[in-house]
């Protein structure tokens, strides 16, 4: 009885491990964001972005902008701060949540620095 019941142990480990090992490995998950920047008036503004984060995900990543005022990035799931300037705009900061992995999408207004502005406004 005893080496039946061993048998049957070592039976059901060894398909365990068959099962573990058959797994692809597992990527890791990344979240999709996306930003839209413009001025009060709805134009595309290029501006500098930044990503940061020192909580569980460790980022300081700059992200491109399009000639369109656009973004597109993926990140882990996370809290983030997000900043973005612009010259002759008040630059802006705000947290983005990708803790739940949803796809977010940003639409940010860039607000004219008139007590900063050189000038006409751009």
């Amino acid at each position: 009885m005893l080496r039946w019941m061993a048998g049957l142990g070592f039976a059901f480990l060894f398909g365990a491990l068959q099962f573990v090992a058959a797994q692809p490995p597992s990527q890791p998950k990344t979240c999709s964001l996306r930003v839209q920047i413009t001025d009060e008036d709805g134009g595309a503004i290029r501006a500098f972005v930044l990503i940061h984060s020192d909580r569980r995900v460790k980022v300081d990543q700059q992200v491109p902008v399009d000639a369109k005022g656009a973004l597109k990035t993926t990140l882990h799931p996370g809290l983030y701060d997000l900043f973005v300037a612009s010259a002759g705009f008040v630059p802006s900061a705000q947290i983005v949540d990708l803790r739940s992995c949803k796809p977010q999408s940003l639409n940010l207004m860039m607000i004219f620095d008139a007590e900063h502005a050189e000038g006409d406004k751009f």
